[in-house]
């Protein structure tokens, strides 16, 4: 392991003295300096202020973190830099989960929120964000129902479009490395006359071949992360070795994707402005791969794309800022089967889905003198559709019957300054449509319509101690919708023999809620280079929801019988608890900031996390919520000598996780094992226009998974240059 950070520990050594040294060709200014700790967010009250003035817990990604972090995806990016679980497949299926909430990478119903801009990003996996054109990436831990309602449980992960004005300025690059894998892109914005402005970002991405599982594993055999254990109900534990992947080459994981951004401004006049903003994302031929872990070599295509668009007018009248937007977007995923039973066959197209969002926001910052005031009306209409066909391209019946969620919502949040003292209080009002729709080949799913009403309300607090020195405390609450047909389906399944099965929706379902604060302390002293937080969060959510089945006899008039009736019921419980941490120290104070060689840490640890599973006798079995790491840590080292180079060694290690195993017919609880997975960049910049950075990920080339059977990428090296223009 010596030799492995030996020549990092020498380049470092050799950067610090050449760090007094003064370069005419700096880095570019849009990129944040390293020790510019106190960045201005907007996602924990949808209005600007200094993230060190919020009470909740905010981290922020930069343009520096994404040069800086080799990464394919969003996934990639807080997954290494935020301390969040993630579920990442080997190919553009990912989600993630913040504060103890399982991962999710679909459905409508998560328990994370992702928006772009402030309104909701149009996916449901995190995989399928555009990385171009980005200000920054700010993820909220904690409850934020009370300024966007559902979903925003455990968090919310905003991503921040980049608004360029000015003389036009951009680049171009170009990046090549291991596995065949190919990127081009192109980002300029400015101004093309005084009142008219612009970004325009487009990329490539393409991975030509197969990857390589991990096969060195310097740091699992340093540490004996060699094996899982399996809990069976009825045998002795087991014992599972997870080095039988190690080197292989992972079969059907090619793929390539596109993506592209324009938005285009217009100053009306001193108070009024519009902007247009519209995306696409689109990969076709996704290879897929089987499952490791049972022995599957079955693998499977799709075709995934995203497509947004949003209209923004904005207004400035002394004390207020109004704006309206109405946005839309649209999620599509197709399937296709290449073989079945691990033999090839005639692809086929198999199963589509689509979820669309469309809606409004409109707000109003009143401020008043040290105080702000955000008033707004938030609409949403959120559907989902699938189908389904046979090998021979027959319609088949889908998994579930088409259905919307329309959400009405208005919304207060206050910031009060008091000088040592800030409040933060807020509440929404909610009102909730739970639509089933007719849907084709499903005659006995019923259509059906309720509304729902839910209120969250929040609060935050933070008090200056002593200079640089802050507690924080916050407490809100958090909500999900139920699925649309828990609460207004209706389904009857009949057999050959006339016994009837009938699941039909709670009218009376309540949203799966959950009450959360936090206590912290926060200490922020830029000019001696610290940055620290503590912070202890508890979660209860309640009015979890469960199907509950009773068997009847119930004989109808035409000889049929009803023999089991189905509803859903709020059952169960979950309880979370843990501890946030985060620290980072820059030596160049030492230097009087003749150069930055930052050391940084975040992490979070769970003291619980645990969640009631209702058993088919009625009981409530309770367990570690699954796919949750025990601790989570994200650590590295950043040396920027202010101008023409910068390093980043960065790592991250995550505890033991629990899931079930499907693979094995008896079912039994798996406990994964721990990993580590460390990282490079080095970029150097030339003459002013030209840079360099060379990437190298999973440095010591681990074979790890963030999904037990869907091992990740061993070592991969890449070389990018840009031009700025």
């Amino acid at each position: 392991m010596k030799f492995q950070f030996y020549p990092l520990t020498a380049i470092l050594f050799m950067a610090v003295l050449a760090g007094g040294t003064s370069y005419a060709t700096p880095f570019p200014a849009d990129t944040l300096s390293p020790h510019q700790l106190d960045p201005v967010v907007v996602t924990a009250t949808r209005s600007a202020h200094s993230r060190d003035r919020i009470a909740q817990k905010i981290e922020v990604l930069t343009p520096n973190d994404l040069q800086m972090t080799p990464s394919n995806d969003l996934t990639d990016l807080v997954r290494k830099l935020a301390a969040v679980d993630v579920i990442q497949y080997p190919t553009l299926s990912s989600g993630v989960g913040i504060r103890g909430f399982r991962p999710q990478f679909s459905g409508l119903n998560q328990r994370t929120l992702l928006l772009i801009d402030g309104c909701p990003a149009g996916a449901t996996n995190l995989s399928l964000i555009n990385l171009n054109g980005i200000q920054q990436i700010e993820v909220l831990k904690g409850p934020a129902s009370a300024l966007y309602g559902s979903q925003a449980m455990g968090g919310v992960i905003n991503v921040i479009s980049a608004h360029s004005k000015g003389t036009p300025r951009g680049k171009a690059w170009a990046e090549y490395g291991s596995f065949q894998t190919s990127q081009l892109g192109l980002q300029v914005g400015g101004n093309l006359t005084k009142k008219l402005d612009f970004d325009l970002s487009g990329s490539t991405f393409e991975r030509g071949a197969d990857y390589t599982i991990g096969k060195n594993n310097l740091l699992r055999k340093a540490f004996h992360f060699d094996n899982a254990l399996k809990y069976y109900s009825a045998q002795p534990q087991a014992s599972v070795s997870e080095t039988l992947a190690d080197g292989q080459q992972r079969p059907n994981t090619q793929f390539h994707q596109y993506a592209g951004m324009l938005r285009v401004g217009y100053q009306i006049d001193e108070k009024w402005r519009i902007d247009l903003r519209g995306e696409k994302f689109q990969a076709k031929d996704v290879e897929s791969p089987g499952d490791i872990s049972s022995g599957s070599t079955e693998a499977s295509k799709k075709d995934v794309d995203r497509s947004a668009l949003d209209f923004t007018l904005t207004g400035d009248h002394g004390t207020h800022q109004a704006s309206l937007k109405v946005y839309g977007s649209e999620e599509n995923t197709t399937n296709y089967v290449l073989n079945e039973y691990g033999k090839p066959i005639a692809p086929y197209r198999s199963a589509q889905s689509q979820n669309q969002w469309k809606g409004l926001q409109l707000k109003d910052i009143w401020s008043l003198g040290p105080h702000s005031l955000t008033i707004g009306y938030d609409y949403l209409k959120a559907s989902n559709n699938s189908r389904r066909w046979y090998n021979d391209s027959t319609a088949r019946a889908p998994y579930q019957p088409d259905y919307a969620l329309i959400t009405s919502a208005l919304y207060v949040q206050a910031f009060l300054d008091f000088g040592r003292l800030s409040l933060q209080p807020g509440l929404r009002n909610e009102r909730i449509t739970y639509e089933v729709k007719t849907t084709d080949l499903l005659p006995s799913y019923q259509a059906g319509k309720k509304n729902l009403p839910f209120v969250s309300p929040s609060l935050g607090l933070t008090y200056r101690l002593l200079p640089g020195l802050k507690v924080k405390a916050n407490m809100g609450r958090g909500f999900v919708t139920a699925d649309a047909y828990s609460v207004a389906g209706y389904n009857e399944v009949r057999d050959s023999q006339g016994r009837i099965s009938i699941t039909q929706g709670n009218p009376d379902l309540k949203n799966e809620s959950s009450l959360s604060w936090d206590l912290g302390l926060s200490f922020l002293r830029p000019n001696t280079g610290w940055s620290a937080t503590l912070t202890y969060f508890n979660t209860s959510v309640t009015n979890r929801i469960a199907k509950v089945t009773t068997k009847v006899d119930e004989p109808q008039p035409n000889g049929d019988k009803i023999v089991s009736r189905a509803q859903y019921v709020n059952a169960t419980e979950a309880h979370i608890q843990g501890i946030e941490t985060e620290i980072q120290y820059d030596f160049g104070f030492l230097a009087d900031h003749r150069y930055s060689l930052r050391a940084f840490l975040n992490g979070t640890s769970f003291l619980k996390a645990q969640e009631g599973i209702r058993q088919a006798d009625a009981s409530i079995l309770s367990r570690d919520i699954h796919n949750v790491a025990k601790n989570t840590f994200n650590y590295g080292l950043e040396y920027d000598n202010l101008a023409w180079m910068r390093l980043r060694l960065t790592a991250r290690n995550i505890g033991h996780r629990q899931d079930i195993d499907y693979t094995d017919v008896l079912n039994p609880l798996i406990r994964y094992p721990q990993y580590m997975v460390a990282d490079l960049a080095a970029t150097f910049s030339i003459e002013n226009r030209h840079q360099l950075t060379l990437k190298v990920s999973n440095m010591t080339d681990e074979n790890y998974y963030e999904k037990r059977g869907y091992n990740l990428p061993g070592r991969a090296i890449s070389l990018r240059y840009q031009i700025l223009f």
